[in-house]
């Protein structure tokens, strides 16, 4: 009888929290399957202040990583001011990490996030620990595409400095599309350690984004717009989108699903030149985002074109497709585009001028006529954002590192 295998212990550090709904739709899924697959794995997230008040939600949660076997330990996320908040958070985490290794060791510390990298490293040299780093992007291109820095600034260049001491120093690397993975690949340092890196999309949970049983008679077409509103997220351009469909069908309307002000999604709407009685704006929970999104036609994806966007790897678009929406989406997200136009899946808006937009729009009609078009979304998303892939993905990572 083979000897059966010792579980790999894996101190998961991510610098969101996991009440939040971008911890709820990327984290606690991925922890849970992680933990199911026979990973011994402790998570510490730093949820947001208002978030640890949910006494409800947070013992549902609590519940759940415990069924699974998730050690978990919520940190107090510190905003501002926001260099100070940060060290602190670190040197927080760092604290917690040593008070854990007095009871048990770790094989691999995996850093998800930019600002976890850093703490991940230390924690991993000062524990004995193998170090993966999980790229949620390029996260200093980020900054300048989302206006907070300029490029070539001193604060885009240090961190751009650090960055790349991540990809050098990692045991191991995720990243989140094929093209990130070139990227990093080039690099001097990673090629000539032969890093691993392995591809692991911003996955979804198949079982939780359905399609609806049957797809409702509609006389008018519902746009959904998922997730965050301003920095790169342009929902204003999605509302020119969705006003240039209106113009070809005349009850066209769009939800906005997100936790961002009110004021901040009015005015970018109203900059867009939306009527506001074509929109409205709800703030879910992430459970009940998977009911809300079979109620509509389309889903919006709007992202600032620059230097980062290649990197990025949407779960939205995932979630999407997983419940049989096509996307409409700006160029160069990701691999979206290659799946776009092999599987026929939804429509790149290639520029902002009108003329661009107004065929974009009829293009999305004459889709969502298609009868098969559901079923190829559903396809798209276990091909391209499975999260039992990008799960056995990770934990052969692990395994590799911890042996």
């Amino acid at each position: 009888m083979s000897e059966r295998k010792r579980p790999v212990a894996v101190l998961y550090l991510v610098y969101w929290g996991a009440l939040e709904p971008l911890g709820g739709s990327l984290v606690v899924p991925a922890v849970l399957r992680l933990a199911n697959r026979g990973a011994d794995l402790t998570l510490i997230t730093f949820e947001k202040p208002d978030d640890l008040l949910l006494v409800s939600d947070v013992q549902r949660l609590r519940a759940s990583f415990e069924t699974a076997g998730v050690r978990w330990l919520p940190l107090r996320y510190h905003k501002t001011p926001k260099w100070p908040a940060t060290l602190f958070d670190s040197v927080s985490a760092i604290v917690v990490a040593l008070y854990l290794r007095i009871r048990r060791r770790f094989d691999v510390v995996h850093a998800r996030t930019f600002v976890a990298g850093p703490m991940g490293y230390v924690i991993a040299r000062l524990l004995g620990a193998r170090f993966v780093y999980h790229n949620e992007g390029f996260y200093p291109d980020e900054q300048v595409d989302g206006g907070v820095w300029k490029e070539g600034s001193y604060a885009h260049r240090v961190a751009r400095r650090v960055e790349g001491f991540l990809y050098g120093h990692a045991d191991g690397i995720i990243v989140l599309s094929k093209r990130a993975r070139s990227v990093v690949t080039s690099r001097r340092d990673v090629g000539k350690a032969q890093t691993p890196i392995v591809v692991a999309p911003s996955a979804v949970d198949l079982e939780a984004f359905r399609p609806a049983a049957a797809r409702r008679a509609r006389s008018a077409v519902s746009l959904v717009y998922l997730g965050s509103v301003g920095f790169r997220y342009r929902l204003d351009d999605a509302g020119r989108f969705v006003e240039a469909l209106r113009q070809i069908a005349p009850g066209t309307t769009l939800t906005v699903v997100s936790r961002a002000e009110a004021s901040l999604v009015e005015s970018m709407l109203d900059s867009s030149g939306l009527a506001r009685e074509a929109w409205s704006l709800r703030a879910l929970p992430h459970l009940a985002v998977p009911a809300e999104l079979v109620l509509h036609d389309a889903g919006l994806f709007f992202l600032t074109q620059g230097l980062s966007e290649h990197g990025c790897s949407p779960t939205k678009i995932g979630e999407y497709w997983a419940c049989g929406l096509p996307v409409v989406t700006t160029p160069n997200v990701s691999d979206t585009d290659e799946i776009v136009k092999t599987q026929s899946v939804g429509v790149v808006v290639a520029s902002r001028d009108d003329d661009t937009l107004n065929a974009a729009a009829r293009e999305l009609l004459e889709l969502l006529h298609d009868p098969d078009l559901s079923a190829r979304c559903r396809r798209a998303a276990e091909t391209a954002y499975s999260l039992g892939a990008s799960c056995s993905s990770q934990e052969r990572l692990h395994r590799e590192l911890a042996s």
